[in-house]
C-alpha cells in the first residue's frame, strides 16, 4: 500500500475542507499555503533524487518535508525549541539504529517484522520520540523526520560498509512508504492531542460552575 501519497491526498483534503484549520493556524501556516506544500509533496513522490549510486532521495517524502522543518524552525520564537529538535532526532536516530540491528545483515528497511513493515514499525519510533521530546509542534515535527533521514543515511554507511554495494536505499523511505513523512505526521498528531488535551484541561470550569 502506498502510504506516502495516500496519507498526502487524504491530508490535503482535510485541508481544503477547512477540517484542519485550527492545527494549521497553530502550527504558523495558512490553509492556502499548506495545500500547495502538500500538493507539491504529492507530486514530488514521483521524482527520486539521486545522492550518489546507491542512495537516493525522495523530493516528496524526503527533501520537502526537510524544508518544512526549517521553515517552521525559523519561525519559532524560543531559542530552546530548535535545540530540542537536534537531540530528538538524533536519539530518534540512535534508536532507529539499535533496532536494525535485528535484522540480518545485506537485507534494507523494508525486511518484514511479524507482517508489520520495518518502514512503519521506524516511523511509529521516530514520530513517538519526536512527540515526547520535541515537545512543541515545530520542534516534534522536525525531530521525527530528521531521525528518520539520519537513520536512513546510517543504514546506507552501514551496510555499504559491511560489503552489500548491491542494495540501493531510498532515503525517507521513498515514495511509496514515506517514512520521514509518516513519521513527522504522526509526531504532529501526537503533539496537537496532547497539547489541545492540556488546554483544554487548563480551561475547564471549576465543578461548582455549570457548562454549556
Amino acid at each position: 500500500m502506498p502510504v506516502g501519497p495516500i496519507l498526502l491526498v487524504l491530508l490535503s483534503v482535510l485541508t481544503a475542507t477547512g477540517f484542519l484549520t485550527g492545527p494549521l493556524r497553530r502550527l504558523g501556516l495558512s490553509e492556502r499555503g499548506a495545500l500547495a506544500v502538500l500538493l507539491a509533496m504529492l507530486a514530488g513522490t514521483l521524482v527520486e533524487l539521486s545522492l550518489t549510486p546507491r542512495l537516493t532521495l525522495n523530493l516528496g517524502s524526503g527533501l520537502l518535508p526537510l524544508c518544512l522543518t526549517l521553515y517552521l524552525l525559523k519561525g519559532v520564537r524560543r531559542w530552546w525549541e530548535p535545540v530540542l529538535a537536534v537531540g530528538g532526532a538524533a536519539t530518534g536516530a540512535a534508536s532507529l539504529a539499535l533496532i536494525s540491528l535485528y535484522f540480518p545483515p545485506g537485507w534494507p528497511t523494508e525486511l518484514n517484522l511479524f507482517y508489520l513493515d520495518a518502514q512503519y514499525l521506524y516511523a511509529a519510533v521516530a514520530g513517538t520520540l519526536g512527540c515526547v521530546i520535541g515537545h512543541t509542534r515545530p520542534a516534534a515535527f522536525a525531530s521525527a523526520v530528521w531521525g528518520s533521514l539520519a537513520a536512513d543515511l546510517y543504514h546506507y554507511l552501514h551496510y555499504i560498509a559491511a560489503g552489500h554495494p548491491d542494495i540501493v536505499f531510498r532515503m525517507g523511505g521513498g515514495a511509496f512508504h514515506g517514512t520521514a513523512l509518516v513519521a513527522g505526521v504522526l509526531s504532529l498528531t501526537l503533539t496537537e492531542l496532547l497539547q489541545t488535551g492540556a488546554t483544554e484541561r487548563r480551561t475547564a470550569a471549576p465543578p461548582n460552575l455549570p457548562t454549556s
